[in-house]
């Protein structure tokens, strides 16, 4: 079934709806890069980032209008935020008919970080070379990754390309469960409180590069009252 929403509704009247949790699992066969958002580190002209995904290579009929293309700059580089984290199987990059060796030493970097603008992910692959107008297929072997970056490292170089294809399976919910402990002058049964600690947490992690994390309380926060010992007693001895 395809849908963008997942409702669970109980009909009729003084009904109860109550869960403890709902978790969605998709298999995606086709192309992940259709549902995402791009940027890149520049653009020249009318050759923007989105047009890298736009099913459209336009080899031959206005390019500008189809492909991507960077200005002359160090270390071009252009990346897909697929909104979620999915395993991705393969990368399919599809070439400009003009001036194909642009592309050669490009980098496919998959990862969860936006570090240097996610340009420090895992590598997945290393293009060599791709001929004018072909599309190359590079395995990735399930890398987990949100981002997929393309980058030429070198000074004075130039990014170009005309389709970029990701496909996978996903997204890929992970749970992980931390126990913290916290020094506040706040009562963290307050649920306030509670709230605007999970708030400052998320924007540590967003600020480390992590985004897309939802915090929530397994357990609710206890008290620990600290007591301090008394020191054993000592007594002064007598000279005799």
């Amino acid at each position: 079934m395809e849908g963008r929403y997942v409702s669970v509704v109980i009909p009729g009247t003084d009904k109860i709806l109550s869960l403890a949790e709902v978790e969605i699992y998709v298999v995606y066969p086709g192309n992940l890069a259709a549902g995402g958002s791009v940027t890149q580190s520049s653009t020249i002209d009318s050759w923007i980032a989105e047009q890298a995904i736009d099913l459209n290579p336009g080899f031959f009929t206005q390019p500008s209008l189809a492909c991507i293309r960077t200005i002359d700059q160090t270390n071009p580089w252009w990346r897909l935020d697929l909104r979620d984290i999915y395993r991705v199987s393969k990368v399919v990059v599809t070439n400009r008919y003009y001036l194909p060796e642009r592309i050669n030493g490009a980098e496919i970097r998959i990862g969860n970080s936006l570090d240097n603008n996610g340009n420090n992910n895992p590598i997945c692959d290393v293009i060599s070379s791709i001929p004018a107008g072909v599309s190359s297929t590079y395995t990735c072997n399930d890398m987990e990754g949100r981002y997929v970056n393309l980058i030429i490292p070198g000074d004075l170089r130039v990014l170009t390309l005309c389709e970029v294809e990701v496909y996978g399976e996903g997204p890929c919910l992970k749970q992980t469960f931390v126990k913290l402990k916290l020094k506040s002058s706040s009562s963290l049964s307050d649920a306030a409180a509670k709230d605007q600690l999970l708030t400052q947490l998320e924007s540590v992690l967003a600020g480390r590069g992590i985004s897309g994390v939802t915090l929530r309380w397994s357990q609710l926060p206890k008290q620990e009252v600290m007591r301090k010992e008394a020191a054993p007693a000592q007594c002064a001895q007598r000279k005799k």
